[in-house]
Order: structure tokens, then C-alpha cells, then sequence
């Protein structure tokens, strides 16, 4: 890294920081949950230094399985998680190749895949997973949506943003004929950075003190 990218990234740490600490002393709503089908929404709460209220943490979801759960979370919240030996989809097969530690791959039904990237067993996996799904604030729901990656589609994407949520919705690049969405110029797949690049475009203290759809 050059002089002037090192530079560059200190100046921008450190206008991150004064914004968090700004937003954390801000912040009202302070018991809410964050459905996310990567690490972005475990990000927020890091942001605003709450504990996670929420399962969706340190795992993903490919985009059709998310929809899916979206379309009756509560009900496939309910299910136990089963662990599966292989996952339906071949970049998840083809991943746990090269990934630095295999992770547990899991069902709820027969519907909805979970990937844990970043647990080693599913021990540890349920284990978190249940004492978090517990935390779950039904009355004050956030949900976010990568419109750009893992098999979504135009279709999911339009499904996502006519349901019942406050919800954010982040794009690589406007979908003709779409409204909704948040496009992120610097777009990345990796939901930790994304978070990160993503506060440039739109009010995260905003959409989570707003009222719940």
C-alpha cells in the first residue's frame, strides 16, 4: 500500500469512528433485530456496540433459500436445524474446498439451506443459533437483502421488496424497471466490507430508528 492509500485509510478509520461514536450516543431504538442473508447485519451491531439480537450471525443464506425463509419467518424459525453432509448447491460443495476451516452446513424444512462460514462444528453452530433466535424482537424487525450475488434474481429481488418489512435492499446496479435500492458504487460480495461501503449511501441510524413497517 502506497503512502497516500495509507494515509487515505487512516483519515477514512478515523471519520468512521467519529460516526459511530456520534451514532452510538444517538441511537434510541436500542432492542430491535437484523435479518441479513450474509455477515453485513452482524456489522451493525458491532456498529452500535449491542449485543446480536438476532441468529443471522457469522453465516449466509444463497438468495432463493433467504426468500424463502422471509416468506414465513417465523415458522421456519420454529424448525430445529438439521445438518446436512452436502449442500445443495455446488459452490457451496466447491467452497468448503478451499475455505480456511469446513463449516457446518444445515436445513430448516426441506426449503431453506443455512451456510455457518464461520463456526467449526455444528455443535457450536446450534448452540448460538438457538440462544440467539430466542433474542429475536419480532415487534422491531429490520431485514436487509444483497440484491447482487448468490443466485438472486430480478424476481427475487422484486418479491423481496413487496414484503412486509422495514427493509434495505443493496445492489451492484440499479434493476430496470425498480425503484428500491440502495446501489452501492464500491460494491463488494464480502458482507463485512459491504457494510462498510454501503454507510456512504444511505442512513443506517435512520433506518434503524425508524418505525417498523
Amino acid at each position: 500500500m502506497s503512502l497516500l492509500n495509507r494515509v487515505r485509510s487512516k483519515i477514512n478509520e478515523a471519520m468512521y469512528q467519529r460516526r459511530r461514536l456520534r451514532e452510538q450516543q444517538q441511537l434510541r431504538n436500542r432492542d430491535f433485530t437484523v435479518i441479513s442473508n450474509d455477515c453485513w447485519g452482524a456489522e451493525v451491531y458491532k456498529h452500535f456496540e449491542l449485543p446480536f439480537n438476532t441468529p443471522f450471525i457469522g453465516l449466509m443464506l444463497m438468495a432463493p433459500c433467504y426468500i424463502e425463509l422471509l416468506r414465513n419467518p417465523k415458522y421456519y424459525l420454529s424448525l430445529p436445524l438439521v445438518f446436512l453432509e452436502k449442500s445443495r448447491y455446488e459452490i457451496i460443495n466447491d467452497l468448503q474446498k478451499t475455505h480456511k476451516h469446513p463449516f457446518p452446513i444445515a436445513s430448516l424444512g426441506d426449503k431453506v439451506e443455512i451456510q455457518f462460514l464461520h463456526y467449526h462444528t455444528p455443535e457450536e453452530a446450534a448452540e448460538k443459533w438457538l440462544r440467539r433466535v430466542a433474542r429475536i424482537n419480532w415487534d422491531n424487525l429490520r431485514v436487509k437483502f444483497d440484491g447482487s450475488k448468490d443466485f438472486a434474481t430480478p424476481e427475487l429481488v422484486r418479491e423481496f421488496t413487496a414484503l412486509p418489512y422495514q427493509q434495505l435492499l443493496l445492489l451492484k446496479k440499479p434493476i430496470a424497471g425498480l425503484a428500491a435500492g440502495v446501489v452501492v458504487p464500491d460494491y463488494t460480495t464480502n458482507g463485512m466490507e459491504l457494510f462498510r461501503r454501503s454507510l456512504s449511501y444511505f442512513d443506517l441510524l435512520a433506518w434503524v430508528e425508524q418505525k417498523s413497517a
